[in-house]
């Protein structure tokens, strides 16, 4: 039984380490400039699809290495900038996945119905 757990961790752990290298590659290669100090990137969307599956604690642990990785390698805006990085993901990303895990279907949303 203690093997199976130990397999299971494994694989969870694998899978986070993955979302974080895809959170981080969306991130760098997919920053687009908006305005001039603002900058759209697209790993939210990552951190927020392995919420979904994972649960929410993954997508704070994923969004505090992501940020921590981008501050050390791309971003020249120090600390605060990371602190500020991983608030904002956070806000959203474990909040929409606490919501999924909470509640899965929409109340009155017939999974049968007809166009479905």
């Amino acid at each position: 039984m203690g093997n199976r757990t130990k397999e299971v961790n494994t694989r969870k752990l694998t899978a986070i380490g993955m979302l974080c290298a895809l959170a981080y590659s969306a991130a760098v290669a997919g920053r687009v400039p908006l305005v001039l100090f603002l900058k759209y990137g697209p790993k939210d969307i990552v951190i927020v699809i392995g919420g979904f599956l994972l649960g929410p604690a993954v997508s704070l642990v994923a969004a505090a290495v992501v940020s921590d990785a981008e501050m050390v390698t791309v971003s020249g805006t120090g600390i605060f900038w990371c602190i500020m990085n991983i608030i904002s993901s956070c806000s959203f990303a474990c909040t929409a996945a606490y919501i999924y895990q909470k509640r899965r279907s929409l109340p009155g949303w017939r999974q049968d119905s007809p166009g479905v």
